[in-house]
C-alpha cells in the first residue's frame, strides 16, 4: 500500500518483452510497437498455434471473438 492507504496495481505485462526479443516474429513485434494488439494476438495464434485465450493473457486482452 502507499502512504494513503491506496493499494498499489499488480498488473505485469509481458509486451515489453516481447517487444525486445526475437522470440517473436517480426511481423508481430510490428503490430505490437504500432499498438495492435489484436492484430498482434492474431499472428500469435496464427504462427505459433496459440489459443485465443492464451494469445489474450500473454497480450492482456480479450483475444476471443465475440459470437
Amino acid at each position: 500500500m502507499d502512504t494513503k492507504g491506496r493499494g498499489y496495481s499488480k498488473k505485469f505485462s509481458l509486451v515489453p518483452m516481447l517487444l525486445t526479443g526475437e522470440s517473436i516474429s517480426r511481423e508481430a513485434r510490428q503490430a505490437l510497437r504500432e499498438n495492435r494488439i489484436r492484430d498482434a494476438a492474431d499472428i500469435l495464434m496464427k504462427e505459433y498455434g496459440l489459443s485465443c485465450i492464451e494469445a489474450g493473457q500473454l497480450l492482456d486482452i480479450s483475444a476471443c471473438e465475440d459470437n
